[in-house]
């Protein structure tokens, strides 16, 4: 399993976590009429801490948490498993949508922008422990394909065997790969040990998303 020696499932959101409820259920309302909306619901969201020592190392204020959120887009109605960071001092969060969904989460992407690592090995720890967070709820994964003092790169594909699954409304789709692939290529730039850009790159159509 992917989070198997990243993270650890706690106890079940119900019977632990009423500070994150409170601000799920303001931020992601289910009276939000936008298009594209994630919402919270708290019968079927399913709310896991996730144990990321990594991750808490380097943002100590923050919590990860998996949980089940339902989207609204048109006539469009899914489930997706997203990822969650807390800041329970400030009753902040920052919702990482699934890759599937939204592609690379540039509020995750973010945090790490400029961020000053001790060394090399540091810096590289700290993009696996991002990159664990953004492969949450979806069937890509990060494959790491070079490194240098000034760019690190990633392929993020897909293998064969690997599934994801996506529902709502008492349907669900499957997506299963019959052979390996790149869906993203992945650049990240960096200048004496801060990450000052990184690129994700479409291989099909050569298109760029960048964020910095």
């Amino acid at each position: 399993m992917l989070l198997s020696a990243f993270c650890i499932l706690a106890d079940s959101y119900s019977q632990n976590f009423p500070a994150l409820e409170k601000v799920l259920s303001k931020e992601l309302s289910k009276e939000s009429h936008k298009d594209g909306r994630w919402v919270f619901f708290p019968e079927q969201a399913n709310i896991q801490k996730l144990n990321a020592p990594l991750f808490k190392t380097i943002f100590p204020n923050y919590d990860l948490f998996q949980l089940v959120l339902t989207n609204y887009l048109g006539y469009h109605v899914n489930e997706g498993v997203c990822s969650v960071l807390f800041d329970s001092l400030t009753s902040q969060i920052i919702l990482v949508e699934p890759i599937w969904y939204g592609g690379i989460s540039e509020p995750l992407v973010k945090l790490f922008i400029g961020k000053k690592f001790a060394n090399k090995d540091s810096l590289l720890a700290g993009l696996y422990a991002m990159h664990q967070v953004l492969q949450i709820g979806s069937g890509y994964k990060f494959r790491n394909t070079s490194v240098s003092d000034s760019l690190v790169t990633y392929d993020l594909g897909y293998f064969k065997g690997d599934a994801y699954t996506t529902g709502g409304n008492g349907a669900s789709t499957t997506i299963r790969y019959n052979e390996d692939g790149v869906w993203r290529k992945i650049r990240i730039e960096i200048d004496r040990l801060k990450i000052i850009r990184y690129t994700s790159i479409n291989p099909k159509i050569n298109e760029s998303e960048i964020i910095e």
